[in-house]
């Protein structure tokens, strides 16, 4: 499977849950997405095949899907804060992207769903 693939079934798992959500009203869905680098140019074409993934299958952002993006730029403290500032803003899905953004924080309020495809292990097991 390459990258697109890869990224393109990652859209469609993070957003099957906002799929069933977006049917019972009109409320745009909206995906924290917290990253690792300091900004999407960093993240470089991960950031591109996650957003082409989504509209991939239809979402455009802005208008039928809000991701609102976080980068902790490798710093602990930031890993450790930004997973509930998203929980706090009310997303309905929460996609961790690599291993530091699932390990740091501990104990973090659980939005509606957890999602990380760079995870052997569930995001709620202890390392």
């Amino acid at each position: 499977m390459n990258r697109r693939e890869f990224f393109a079934l990652l859209g469609g798992a993070a957003a099957w849950p906002l799929a069933v959500r977006a049917q019972q009203g009109s409320r745009i869905p909206r995906v924290g997405v917290l990253w690792h680098a300091g900004n999407a140019e960093q993240e470089g074409s991960n950031f591109t095949a996650l957003v082409k993934g989504f509209a991939d299958l239809g979402y455009v952002e802005d208008r039928t899907i809000v991701l609102e993006n976080r980068f902790p730029n490798e710093r602990p403290d930031q890993f450790r804060s930004m997973p509930a500032e998203l929980v706090a803003s009310g997303v309905d899905v929460l996609v961790a992207v690599g291993a530091n953004a699932l390990r740091t924080p501990r104990k973090r309020p659980p939005p509606s769903r957890w999602f990380s495809p760079w995870c052997a292990r569930s995001p709620g097991q202890q390392t």
